[in-house]
């Protein structure tokens, strides 16, 4: 039958194309996983495309050695779930069990060599589950025994499995098919080594207690005096023994026969394995039989052969109390959250060990697909949770080591399924011939590896605590969190050790996130200014009484741990000086804020409020700003802001971009579509009618600052009129009123002579209604700018074939528009592109990549005059004008170069 299905899907997937459009070879794929090809089923002859039969052999060979290893691992765990309750009714069920976890390597390992992405992988059962599923067995035997119906205990034991099984294949195949599998990476490693750590302790406990024939609590024996008698010290010192050839012998063998590679191949086998033929030779030397032997303790009793139907005919669903599987689901949850951690980490440590495919690989070296793997895991439990099987997934070891073997192809992974196959199908009772101090052996070795590496060696690949013992640095707070898991567990149950290590993973995630800081920095109106041009008396005045203006910067998640952070924060601020009027709230580098951070924010707007503060928002994600208004804590978005809000409420989606819209790189309509994306604008109505009050909401710090400037000016530099030059009330007018500078208003602020405008004009071209969006187009020119406002914007400009990571922002460019940036703002009486005008007459100008481009801007009115004097125009002119226009753009540059230093660019 599985030939025959091989034969099949291998002609499906020859029938489809490796070739997709683009050239790139991929693979044929089907809803969980992917198709087979011939060239993954068997090594081919490079030159005539013919199977290569000496390497067809090495697959199989490969492939019937690491058959040896399932054979036992799948008989460990049958151990772990059916003997280690000390309940007759489970460890009846022992033989079963054998068939049962043959049944799940046989299958699951068949099911992932043909439909699975790596073809040398195998899958096979795993003590990690063995432990989680033998403790749901003892729970339910301990309830029915409470309730007097011992009776239903295997087919309750049974039903346990089978809905577990599926309920782990169904959720791995969500996480697949929803694309979040790839999140379990990034669990807490404490957390997860807790989770290993407990399956240790455990098998560790387990190799003790079935060794010795005496029963654990917690983690010491019931009765020392039975665990120290002859009887049972006996199997335990040959445990040990073996634990430690097991350990140490291969390495002694690769020293001994360090030029024979089958050696180095083999050496983990045959030390696995030696202790099993020593037991025989001891067997036949004292001339002892298997039942005398099963007698003291020594191997588990005699097994009534049977048949391998008999997996699916000795005990009926319809015996077991549903009730008690009901009321084990919560647990089953434990088991989905190790079969999907499991096959991560053994997806990465397999493709560690080998970062490209082998030969017959269409596609060796693309990247894995962690979602599609758990599909292909999941539906293989949810195959074999019907069948009466187990959650089998990656075998990290054995995977590698097939490989390594020589096991290349799928047909080495089909291979080690069939020598698993043959054992099922004879149903020969193997569990009676193998010694429990070598199934305690192979525990012991499984356990401590996993108690060392997760929990007693754990805290060297962890920082150390800033707490101190004796002088010396304590190891950090983190490692105690998998110590605490085992000792939870050793009292309890691994699934409430594994449940204290996701609490305390809580905790103290909680406990960090309140002494995290969610401020990054702060500076006030003197030291960070808007990236609009102002005159220099502005300018004076704002860094006399900047300090009027704060802003923070935030970061991170802004949640219940931290929102009271962040009040305390902004109180601080307020309260620790009488200056401080507008706080500006920068939340660009914030990724998410939730309902109790919003209440935070509310009560400190409240509170900087009563003390004459005002706070305002700004660089808010579309979520961030829906749940902050959502909260009532904006009342009056900018009303360029709001307008944004609107039309993506009308249009559902973010207008396309229109390069006679682009007013402005930080005030454009088209730059607020595209950077707030919002979804339909639901809270309109709660926001008061524009002209009610002041704004509390921009879009960026710049639009924030100018909005307070322009506030403290009013009061500290234009409210004593009398005091100001008739030029600097007449600039202030234009601005505010978006009318056109006066000649002489303009003459006068550039220090330039009378009448000088008058006489240049004959040399300029003059437009004197230019709309906003207008774009500059000559690069070269020199701008003068009566009326309006032009805006200098660097738009991102990424090159055919440059490399840029899907949903990344590029450095600098990650404001509105995702493309574009400001630069500078220029208001009226501005003269504009001095720099560019400057070199290109001495041909120092580099590529025109480095200039910005230059639009009119709508926030000074909307219509603009400029006046532009061409670089050819120069030579034209007398050397006196000439002479003045070089002092002027002189005073210009050195005027953005002072402004720069507070605004940055």
């Amino acid at each position: 039958l599985k030939a025959s299905c091989s034969t099949q899907f291998v002609s499906m997937a020859k029938s489809t194309p490796l070739l997709s459009e683009n050239g790139k070879v991929t693979k044929p794929r089907t809803f969980f996983g992917y198709l087979p090809l011939r060239q993954e089923f068997f090594p081919l002859d490079p030159a005539t495309g013919n199977i290569d039969t000496v390497r067809v052999t090495a697959n199989v060979m490969a492939g019937c050695i690491i058959g040896i290893r399932q054979t036992l691992s799948a008989i460990v765990s049958a151990t772990l779930v059916f003997t280690t309750s000390n309940d007759p009714a489970i460890t009846d069920m022992f033989p079963f069990g054998i068939s049962m976890m043959w049944w799940s390597t046989m299958a699951g390992s068949a099911f992932y060599g043909i439909f699975g992405r790596l073809q040398y992988n195998t899958n096979a059962t795993q003590e990690i589950c063995a432990i989680l599923y033998g403790a749901m067995a003892s729970q339910a035997a301990v309830h029915l025994t409470e309730s007097g119906h011992r009776e239903r205990i295997p087919a309750t034991v049974l039903a346990l499995i089978m809905v577990s099984t599926v309920i782990t294949g169904i959720c791995s195949f969500l996480f697949g098919k929803l694309g979040i599998g790839k999140f379990m990476l990034a669990f807490p490693m404490p957390v997860t080594n807790g989770f290993l750590g407990t399956i240790g302790f455990f098998l560790v406990k387990e190799a003790l207690a079935i060794t010795s024939g005496v029963p654990f609590k917690y983690f010491y024996p019931v009765s020392f005096e039975r665990f120290l008698a002859p009887r049972s010290l006996a199997p335990v010192a040959s445990l040990f023994a073996m634990y430690f050839f097991m350990k140490h012998g291969p390495t002694l063998l690769v020293k001994t026969f360090s030029s024979s590679p089958s050696v180095k191949r083999l050496a983990g086998l045959v030390c696995q394995l030696m202790p099993l033929a020593f037991f025989y030779v001891v067997k036949l030397a004292l001339g002892l039989s298997l039942d005398v032997l099963s007698e003291e303790g020594w191997t588990y009793p005699t097994q009534q052969a049977g048949n391998f139907w008999t997996l699916w005919t000795t005990y009926k669903l319809r015996d077991a109390e549903w009730s008690i599987v009901l009321a084990q689901i919560p647990n089953m949850f434990s088991l989905v959250l190790m079969s999907i951690l499991c096959t991560m980490s053994g997806v990465l440590g397999i493709m560690g060990k080998f970062p490209t495919g082998p030969d017959g690989d269409p596609s060796p070296d693309d990247v894995i697909d962690f979602d599609t793997e758990l599909t292909t895991v999941g539906m293989s439990a949810v195959l074999t949770g019907l069948t009466n099987g187990v959650v089998t997934f990656h075998r990290l070891g054995s995977s590698i080591q097939i490989r390594m073997d020589g096991g290349t192809h799928r047909i080495a992974v089909l291979s080690s399924a069939g020598f698993v196959g043959l054992w099922f199908f004879s149903s020969i009772p193997l569990g009676h011939y193998i010694p429990k101090f070598f199934l305690g052996g192979l525990f012991l070795q499984s356990g401590w590896s996993l108690l060392e590496g997760n929990v007693v060696l754990a805290y060297k690949s962890m920082p150390t605590s800033r707490y101190t013992f004796f002088g010396r640095p304590m190891v950090s707070l983190q490692y105690w969190v998998a110590v605490v898991c085992v000792i939870v567990a050793a009292f309890s149950s691994p699934f409430t050790g594994i449940g204290a290590g996701l609490i305390m993973c809580l905790l103290g995630f909680l406990g960090q996130s309140s002494t995290v800081n969610p401020v990054s920095s702060m500076s006030d109106g003197k030291w960070t200014m808007s990236r609009t041009m102002r005159p220099f008396w502005e300018l004076k005045v704002l860094r006399q009484d900047g300090d009027r203006i704060v802003i923070l910067y935030l970061q991170g998640q802004l949640f219940f741990g931290s929102g009271q952070a962040l009040a305390s924060a902004i109180a601080q601020v307020v309260e620790g000086s009488d200056s401080v009027q507008y706080c500006i709230l920068s939340f660009a580098k914030v990724t998410g804020i939730d309902a109790s951070a919003c209440k935070h924010l509310q009560s400190a707007l409240s509170r900087a409020g009563r003390r004459g503060c005002k706070l305002i928002f700004c660089r808010m994600s579309p979520a961030i700003f829906e749940a902050i208004s959502a909260s009532g804590v904006i009342k009056l978005p900018d009303k360029d802001l709001r307008d944004v809000l609107e039309s993506a409420a009308h249009k559902g989606s973010p207008p396309e971009e229109d390069e006679n819209e682009a007013v402005d790189a930080d005030h454009n309509h088209t730059e607020h579509s595209a950077g707030l994306g919002m979804s339909p604008f639901r809270r309109r109505s709660s926001f008061h009618a524009h002209g009610e009050g002041d704004n509390d909401a921009f879009d960026h710090e710049t639009d924030a600052l100018d909005y307070c400037a322009d506030q403290i000016l009013k009061k500290h530099c234009y409210a004593d009129q009398a005091s100001l030059k008739d030029y600097m009330v007449a600039y202030r007018q234009t601005c505010d009123l978006g009318l056109r500078l006066t000649d002489h208003v303009f003459e006068t602020m550039n220090g330039l002579p009378s009448g000088f405008m008058q006489c240049l004009q004959a040399h300029c071209k003059v437009d004197a209604s230019l709309a906003p969006g207008h774009s500059m187009t000559d690069g070269t020119a020199l701008y003068f700018l009566f009326q309006g406002a032009i805006a200098t914007v660097d738009r991102l400009k990424v090159k055919e074939g440059t490399h840029i990571l899907a949903n990344m922002n590029i450095k600098g460019f990650q404001g509105r528009g995702g493309g574009q940036r400001l630069r500078k703002r220029y208001p009226p009486g501005s003269v504009v592109n001095q720099t560019s005008f400057i070199l290109s007459r001495s041909e120092h100008l580099l590529d025109k990549e480095l200039q910005a481009d230059m639009v009119i801007s709508s926030k000074f009115g909307l219509c603009s005059e400029v006046w532009s004097l061409p670089a050819a125009a120069w030579a034209s002119l007398p050397m006196d004008m000439q002479n003045t226009i070089d002092k002027m753009v002189m005073m210009h540059q050195s005027e953005q170069r002072q402004h720069t230093l507070l605004s940055g660019e």
